[in-house]
């Protein structure tokens, strides 16, 4: 008996002693002690007399932003010290990716960023469409409602509907947006040849051409980096695609109504062809991201085809430069032209079954008063999703506020709802102009638009 009780003791006390080893390594790896990583884990878990709870916030590296966001979390902290703010960064892209799936099905975090809004979610008129992410985790219970959080008001109802709305419930804080449609221009080049900003696509071309009857560079754009040549398309898209209703034409092309080589297809293509056959500057497929915009602040270029994100890096490479921007005038109709054209940005989602769920729309509320949301906009440089938010800069207050008042739209990238296996000239919801001559092989915008619309076809269902 003596000697079962022993081992039975032994057995205990062993155990004992391996758990708190264990507890105590799985503490110092995340930052917490023993009793928190248990309540990371049971959700419903109470932290210890004196302990602090802890919001688990997900974000990619972006050093602008980041910075903001931990200035917030410093004042959030002050003003409830029974909170803990734990944010963590990771890479961009896939590896951020990969970050949210493997936290938001572990239950690992309360808080977690997306980009560009509640985008690319199938239609009735969209078979095969694959489901995107953030279906998926509402559609299984794991983004929290945010419907009824007094936080929401804060924000401008049709920024929510566009980029937080899922089935009738709020599930997502759009928290700015940038417009990426349009040219930063030199006024001074402007001034000096007598032009105005250009309203239509014909005054465009004449002030192009006035331009280059001065031996300066019109238009300056990042080709090696191709992105950046979608910029000036997503206005074109806008504004020509369906009339103007791009979202029909959309819907048009999946139910074989409209099509990749139709003629307002085509005119895009051929619209953006003529900037890059003639204004572009020569070589652009061999310019870079980072080298474009020193380029146009030296005043070798009157214009940079950009997102308006760029503007503190234009401002920074010359700050004596008088800048302005303008949407790509795409039209002869200028009312239609006048809006811009972009995407949201940083998006924030709460996790349902997240170890902090309380702490989360805590931070959020937070977040969204005005006072913390004009800091963090102002240091993001987006345009805000707030309203009668002054960013105190006078590029967005000034330069860009003529533009807000006709609107903003989503470009073609946001919209667009691809096929799966589409090829490559149709690949990752852009129509590619990298691949019209002088860059690429086809030296039409009908021969492009016919391969296009092949690639479209052979995608199709079987």
């Amino acid at each position: 008996m003596f000697k079962k009780l022993s081992v039975v003791m032994l057995s205990s006390m062993l155990l004992f002693t391996l758990t708190a080893c264990g507890s105590g390594n799985n503490g110092a790896a995340n930052g917490t002690n023993a009793s928190s990583t248990a309540a990371a884990g049971d959700p419903t878990a109470k932290p210890a007399s004196g302990e602090k709870k802890v919001i688990k916030i997900l974000h990619w590296k972006q050093e602008n932003i980041n910075k903001a966001i931990e200035e917030i979390n410093k004042k959030f902290e002050e003003k409830y010290p029974e909170y803990k703010v734990e944010y963590t960064t990771t890479g961009p892209d896939d590896e951020y990716k990969q970050a949210q799936r493997a936290r938001i099905t572990a239950g690992d975090v309360d808080i977690l960023a997306d980009l560009s809004g509640m985008r690319l979610s199938p239609k009735d008129w969209t078979p095969g469409a694959k489901v995107p992410d953030w279906q998926q985790w509402i559609d299984s219970g794991l983004i929290a409602d945010l419907s009824d959080q007094p936080f929401v008001k804060n924000y401008n109802a049709n920024d929510i509907s566009k980029a937080g709305t899922y089935n009738g419930k709020v599930y997502a804080l759009p928290t700015g947006k940038v417009a990426m449609s349009g040219f930063f221009y030199n006024k001074e080049i402007f001034e000096q040849n007598g032009l105005t900003v250009p309203t239509t696509w014909t005054e465009f071309i004449k002030a192009l051409d006035t331009i280059k009857a001065k031996n300066i560079i019109p238009i300056v754009v990042a080709g090696k980096d191709v992105w950046p040549l979608k910029l000036p398309v997503f206005g074109l898209q806008a504004k020509i695609l369906g009339g103007g209703d791009q979202e029909k034409w959309i819907e048009g092309v999946w139910k074989g109504e409209t099509k990749y080589n139709d003629k307002e297809a085509v005119e895009v293509l051929d619209k953006m062809k003529t900037l890059q056959d003639n204004y572009i500057i020569d070589s652009f497929m061999g310019i870079d991201y980072a080298t474009a915009p020193s380029i146009f602040a030296t005043g070798k270029a009157a214009m940079i085809a950009d997102g308006t994100w760029d503007a503190p890096t234009i401002a920074t490479a010359n700050p004596d430069l008088k800048f302005g921007y303008f949407p790509i005038p795409a039209t002869e109709d200028a009312a239609k032209n006048k809006s811009l054209v972009g995407k949201y940005d940083v998006t924030w989602y709460a996790a349902e079954k997240g170890p902090n769920k309380e702490g989360a729309m805590k931070w959020l509320e937070f977040f969204s008063e005005p006072e913390n949301y004009t800091a963090y906009v102002q240091a993001a440089g987006f345009l805000p999703t707030q309203d009668n938010i002054q960013t105190n800069s006078e590029f967005i207050d000034k330069e860009l506020s003529p533009y807000l008042t006709g609107g903003f739209e989503l470009a073609y990238e946001i919209l667009m709802i691809n096929r799966d296996n589409v090829g490559e000239h149709l690949a990752a919801e852009g129509v590619h102009t990298e691949y019209l001559a002088p860059g690429g092989e086809f030296k039409t915008a009908k021969e492009l638009a016919d391969v296009q619309q092949k690639e479209w076809e052979a995608a199709a269902p079987k």
